[in-house]
């Protein structure tokens, strides 16, 4: 039971924001393919910022080991604000492209051209 804890509530809350969104707010049915879309581009691009990140971290943890001599843990890569600090970027990220005007990739597999 505890296990399905979560993913069924997340489940529930979400069949309410899809009808709170479609009956009480007026929301395209249709559009919800398209947001889905937009999220799994969202993901892909903070995966891309997790692997930057994570890479990052490594080298100065590395280069703080050969300069100083003393043991640094790479251990301190394993933080999980990594993973959402990289969630934060990939929105900022993908508000600025959309801000600028630039399709994304979601829109150009849907027949819409790049701008720019």
């Amino acid at each position: 039971m505890g296990q399905l804890l979560i993913p069924v509530l997340v489940g529930v809350t979400s069949v309410a924001a899809y009808l709170v969104g479609a009956r009480g707010l007026g929301l395209s049915h249709g559009c919800i393919l398209k947001a889905v879309r937009r999220m799994l581009e969202c993901l892909g691009i903070t995966l891309i910022f997790v692997g930057v990140n994570l890479g990052a971290v490594v080298i100065v943890i590395l280069a703080a080991r050969a300069l100083t001599r003393e043991f640094v843990s790479l251990y301190l890569a394993a933080d999980g604000t990594l993973l959402v600090l990289s969630l934060i970027q990939a929105l900022i990220f993908q508000g600025w492209q959309d801000l600028s005007g630039r399709v994304s990739l979601a829109h150009e597999a849907e027949g819409h051209p790049r701008i720019g």
